[in-house]
């Protein structure tokens, strides 16, 4: 709904922040029960409920006004990289570096699939909220194409790295992906099944746990850089947009509010800001 932020890092905490009063936050509740650091979150369309995915092999969820975890689903063998809710928040599918997704049921709190990815999973969308089609993003550098009722994908595409993000445009037509080694966004027609543009800068440093997104429009793509620079591209005109530098360390993640309004930006050194205007 765009009235609640969260943030989440190396110190195990998740941090929510009221996005009333943009560019002020007001800083409203902390979320504890990790045991490492947290490297993703999701919050429901109601901002009822928080899931996140932690180095510690768990995933947790909470309501958002309680500080205490509600649930935690155990199964993972190693770092959790990616959690999403899907049908309507009664479930949630992870990806690991352990090299599977695994989908949860929120009410009976039970992993009902596990599925063997190949190699290890950085990040997730959800094409349908019936969980029929998810794609996750790989180390080995493919896009991997799932319906949570099949053990295996009903497709792959091979891109120019690896794959550190990969976001949903809100039509549901496109992703954007971020990809390490060539530090390029490839924009992918989903309905082509093929990349149809791709973004690239001298400056543009894309790391391993890099996250891209869309502007709720579909019009721009947002990424952050090594070297704290962001850059933004026109989906249509495919031109870059100029954007202060701001930051002075590397920006790690970046997202845009549901409205379109504003965008966060988030570095490795505990800091982020609120960008308006775009």
């Amino acid at each position: 709904q765009g009235t609640t932020m969260a943030t989440c890092g190396a110190d195990k905490c998740i941090k929510m922040w009221r996005t009333t009063n943009l560019p002020s936050l007001d800083n409203t509740n902390t979320l504890l029960g990790c045991n490492a650091g947290v490297m993703s979150i999701d919050i429901d369309e109601r901002d009822h409920y928080l899931v996140a995915g932690s180095n510690d092999a768990a995933v947790r969820l909470w309501q958002v006004n309680s500080s205490a975890v509600k649930s935690q689903f155990m199964g993972h063998d190693n770092k959790v990289y990616t959690v999403k809710f899907y049908n309507h928040s009664q479930r949630i599918v992870s990806g690991s570096h352990d090299r599977t997704l695994r989908l949860w049921d929120v009410r009976s709190n039970k992993n009902i699939r596990t599925i063997f990815a190949r190699s290890s999973c950085h990040d997730l969308a959800v094409l349908s909220e019936q969980g029929t089609n998810i794609v996750s993003c790989h180390f080995d550098k493919r896009l991997r194409f799932w319906d949570e009722r099949q053990d295996t994908s009903s497709h792959e595409m091979l891109l120019d790295g690896r794959i550190t993000s990969v976001d949903l445009s809100l039509c549901g037509k496109f992703l954007a992906c971020s990809c390490k080694d060539s530090s390029v966004i490839k924009l992918i027609d989903l309905k082509l099944n093929q990349a149809i543009a791709t973004f690239t800068h001298d400056g543009l440093r894309i790391g391993e746990h890099t996250r891209c997104a869309f502007s709720p429009d579909g019009q721009y793509i947002a990424c952050g850089s090594g070297d704290g620079s962001i850059f933004i591209w026109n989906t249509r005109t495919l031109k870059r947009e100029e954007v202060p530098k701001m930051h002075s360390n590397a920006v790690v993640a970046v997202k845009w509010h549901p409205l379109g309004q504003a965008f966060v930006s988030v570095e490795k050194s505990k800091k982020f800001f609120v960008w308006t205007g775009f």
